[in-house]
């Protein structure tokens, strides 16, 4: 909330055992810190031994996986207007998940009126893998498998081709972009353009820790403006079609029609930047497009999420920051100490 967002959602796919109501602590951090959340139940069931890539100690069977995503919806998923928060679908990856877990989980989605998630075409190796294992392109197989749809979307789909990409607009399946993780993991560079002239719904995201550190969507806006300049030149989008895709575009990834603008009837969801900066200075000329264009360091001044505010000159409301990082930052030593 600190650095643009006012609605987040988590792709949690690993669930070790004994671990507990992971998506309900998550659902009381959310609570706590005023975010709205948008949670998804993930899944591996094909570990090490079953030629997938997780250990065999966060996987778990499809049985397991289906009544788990049961419970979460059931207890968690709230469908009205203005919700505070809502459940996905999100098995991990296609190389880490079976065939059947992406079925059954596109027949339970659709059952209860749930959105579907996952990784795909991510990275050479990915598409490799599936041309070896299946015979088929990733996005292909997908296909087969009910993952197709205006209530489905993607992350990174770097490696989509001409053909695909059509597919994709047809079908209104979606595409979350991460420029900041694609560039630290070298996986390569989306065809956004492309997309967005195509009509592929598009949003912006950060990825996670593991591959973006800063998870910033302020910066995330200012190097997916700057990338695609480099790489599409004239057919980049502009700074304004950034901040769009941000914003209505990642509203659209999540099926919400009630946040993503400032308009009357929508939830009052925003952050606020002291256009007075000496930083800023000149930037009113062309406010829509100044995140892309010129960007901001820093925090947000004010953040407001569902007509509260969440971030005031900088700092969140509702928690101590500093206790925060300090509790954090000994968690993180514990955990490396026994490692």
């Amino acid at each position: 909330m600190k650095h643009g967002f006012t609605t987040s959602f988590d792709h949690h796919y690993a669930f070790p055992a004994h671990s507990g109501d992971l998506l309900g602590a998550q659902r009381s951090a959310a609570r706590e810190l005023g975010i709205r959340l948008y949670m998804s139940r993930g899944s591996m069931d094909l570990s090490v031994k079953d030629g997938g890539l997780p250990p065999d100690s966060v996987v778990q069977t499809v049985d397991e996986i289906m009544a788990d995503s049961v419970r979460c919806i059931e207890k968690y998923h709230d469908d009205s207007y203005g919700a505070m928060c809502r459940v996905a679908l999100a098995p991990c990856s296609p190389f880490s998940v079976s065939a059947e877990l992406l079925r059954q989980s596109a027949i339970l989605a659709r059952q209860y009126h749930v959105r579907l998630h996952t990784h795909l075409c991510e990275t050479k190796d990915e598409e490799n893998f599936m041309l070896q294992r299946e015979g088929i392109r990733p996005l292909e197989y997908m296909a087969r498998l009910g993952w197709l749809g205006d209530d489905v979307w993607f992350a990174h789909g770097i490696h989509f081709n001409d053909e695909e990409l059509h597919l994709l607009a047809r079908t209104g399946t979606g595409v979350a972009h991460c420029p900041i993780s694609n560039m630290k993991l070298a996986s390569g560079v989306a065809r956004i353009p492309e997309m967005l002239a195509l009509g592929v719904p598009v949003g912006l995201a950060v990825d996670g820790s593991a591959s973006n550190d800063g998870s910033s969507l302020l910066e995330e806006l200012r190097v997916a403006f700057l990338l695609h300049r480099l790489h599409a030149s004239r057919q980049a989008p502009t700074g304004y079609d950034i901040l769009n895709m941000a914003t209505r575009g990642s509203a659209r990834l999540l099926g919400r029609d009630d946040i993503g603008q400032l308009s009357v009837g929508k939830c009052a969801d925003l952050f606020m930047i002291d256009s007075r900066r000496l930083e800023l200075v000149g930037c009113d000329q062309d406010a829509g497009s100044v995140l892309g264009t010129v960007g901001v360091r820093g925090p947000v001044d004010y953040t407001v999420v569902q007509g509260r505010v969440t971030v005031r000159q900088g700092h969140l409301v509702t928690v101590d920051e500093e206790l925060v990082a300090r509790e954090a930052n000994n968690k993180c030593r514990d955990y490396l100490a026994n490692v």
